[in-house]
C-alpha cells in the first residue's frame, strides 16, 4: 500500500485528528516521527510540507496486513476528502476566481480558524510559493483572499509590501491595471502612508497617464502635503499633461518655500519656453545656473540645451551657438545639438566650412540618420556643388523617404542643375 500524505491546516487539528482515528489519548514525538507502535503502521513522518504546498501534514506508511486496510478505511472515512494526498488543493494556474477562493477557504477551514494566526501563516507561505515560482495570477488571487477576509493579518510585519511586489510583476507585464489594483490594495493597508500613492503615481508617470498620476498625487498629498516627491511627480505630471499654468503656480509655490533650487527655476523656464515665452525662460535658466544648487549637475546640460533653444528662438544666434557648444563638453554626439549648430552656421550665419564640420559629425556618429545627410546635401547645394548635392539628398531620400524637405531640395537642385547644367 502506497504512503498516505494528509494535509491539515494547523498542529492542533492535526494532532485531534490522528488520536482520533488511531486512537491515542497524547501525541509523542520521536523528532519528526511518531514514537508509538501502531499495529498495521510502519511510519508516521510529521512535515512542513508535501511537494513544496506548505502545512502541518502527515505521512503514514502502511504495511500490507488486514489491520492496515482497517484503518486506511478509517482514516478516509473521518478525515475530510479535500485534506487526503492528491486532493488538496494547490493551483498550479487560475480557473474560476470564486471557486478558488472557496477551495482555499475549505482548505484552511478558514470559517471554524479564523482567528488562529498559525493557519493564515500557512496561507501565506502558500501565496508567496507560487509569487516565488511566478505564478503570479495565482498568487495575486491568493493575496487577496487574505486581504478579504483578514486584512489585520497583512498589515503586521509589513506583509502588505507584497502587493508592491505583485505590482511590479505585473508592471513588467505591461498590466497597469493589475499593477495599480494591487498598490490601492497595499495604499489602504497603510492609510497614513504616502509610499503606495508614490509608486502609483511612477507607473502611471511611465506608461503616459498624465490625468491619472495627478489624481494619484492629489490623493497622497491629502495625507503628507509636504512630501517633496510626490510633490514632484505631481509636477511632472502636470507639465506632461500640457497644464502649464499648473504646472506654474505649484513650481511658484515651491519657490517661496525654498527658492535655491535650481531644478524648480529651471523646470520654469521649461514652462515659459513650451508657452513662447522666450526671454521669461531664459531668464529662469539663468537664475538656475545662478543658484548653481547640488542638483545643478544633474541638469547641467537641459540648463545649456534651453538657454541654446530660446537664443535661436530670438534670433540671437551667436549666444544660441555657444550654449550649444557648451553642450557638447558634456557629450560630444549629442545629436541634436550637432543638428542645431550645423543649421544656424548654414541658415543663419553663413558659415558653410563650420556647418559642414557639424554635420559630417551627425554623419559618423548616426550613419543611418537620414537628418545628416539632408542637411550636408543643402549646404553642398547652396554653395555650388551640385553633384555633391545629389548624392547627400539622394541617400537622404533613402533613409527618410516620408520626410518632406528631402524632396523639395531635390526639386531645388533639378532647378539649379538647369539653371547651370555645367555644373
Amino acid at each position: 500500500m502506497k504512503p498516505l500524505n494528509i494535509f491539515f491546516p494547523t498542529k492542533q487539528l492535526r494532532d485531534d485528528y490522528i488520536k482520533e482515528v488511531f486512537a491515542l489519548t497524547e501525541i509523542v514525538y520521536n523528532g519528526n516521527t511518531l514514537g508509538i507502535l501502531i499495529e498495521g503502521i510502519t511510519e508516521i513522518c510529521f512535515r512542513s510540507k508535501y511537494k513544496k504546498n506548505p502545512g502541518y501534514w502527515v505521512q503514514i506508511k502502511f504495511d500490507h496486513t488486514q489491520e492496515s486496510k482497517r484503518l486506511m478505511d478509517k482514516i478516509q472515512k473521518l478525515i475530510p476528502k479535500f485534506w487526503l494526498g492528491h486532493n488538496v488543493f494547490f493551483p498550479k494556474k487560475v480557473t474560476n476566481m470564486n471557486q478558488m477562493e472557496k477551495m482555499w477557504i475549505q482548505k484552511y477551514h478558514l470559517m471554524n480558524e479564523m482567528y488562529n494566526s498559525n493557519v493564515w501563516k500557512i496561507f501565506l507561505k502558500e501565496a508567496r510559493l507560487h509569487l516565488e515560482e511566478e505564478r503570479i495570477d495565482v498568487a495575486c488571487i491568493a493575496l487577496f483572499c487574505i486581504y478579504k477576509k483578514n486584512p489585520f493579518f497583512l498589515k503586521k510585519y509589513k506583509r502588505y509590501y507584497l502587493f508592491e511586489d505583485l505590482a511590479y510583476y505585473y508592471e513588467a507585464r505591461r498590466e497597469l491595471d493589475k499593477s495599480i489594483k494591487c498598490l490601492k490594495a497595499q495604499a489602504s493597508l497603510q492609510p497614513n502612508s504616502t509610499e503606495p500613492y508614490l509608486n502609483m503615481s511612477n507607473f502611471l508617470l511611465l506608461h503616459g497617464l498624465n490625468e491619472e498620476a495627478i489624481d494619484v498625487c492629489r490623493q497622497g498629498l491629502k495625507i503628507d502635503l509636504d512630501d517633496q516627491y510626490l510633490r514632484n511627480n505631481l509636477l511632472v505630471a502636470y507639465m506632461n499633461g500640457q497644464h502649464f499654468d499648473l504646472a506654474l503656480t505649484h513650481l511658484q509655490n515651491l519657490v517661496v518655500e525654498d527658492a535655491d533650487v535650481s531644478m524648480y527655476w529651471k523646470l520654469m523656464g521649461d514652462i515659459f519656453f513650451q508657452t513662447d515665452k522666450n526671454y521669461l525662460a531664459i531668464a529662469c535658466y539663468k537664475k538656475a545656473l545662478d543658484i548653481y544648487s547640488k542638483d545643478i549637475y544633474d541638469l547641467i546640460e537641459d540648463i545649456y540645451y534651453g538657454l541654446g533653444i530660446c537664443y535661436e528662438q530670438v534670433n540671437q544666434f551667436e549666444k544660441a551657438v555657444g550654449y550649444f557648444k557648451k553642450v557638447l563638453k558634456y557629450d560630444d554626439t549629442d545629436m541634436e545639438v550637432l543638428f542645431h549648430l550645423s543649421k544656424i552656421y548654414r541658415c543663419e550665419l553663413k558659415q558653410y566650412d563650420e556647418a559642414e564640420n557639424y554635420a559630417k559629425k551627425i554623419i559618423k556618429y548616426y550613419p543611418e540618420s537620414g537628418y545628416g545627410y539632408h542637411n550636408m546635401g543643402l549646404i553642398y547645394l547652396y554653395t555650388g556643388r551640385l553633384e555633391q548635392a545629389k548624392w547627400y539628398l539622394y541617400r537622404a531620400r533613402k533613409l527618410i523617404p516620408e520626410y518632406k524637405p528631402v524632396h523639395d531640395a531635390i526639386v531645388e537642385l533639378k532647378v539649379e542643375k538647369r539653371k547651370y547644367p555645367a555644373l
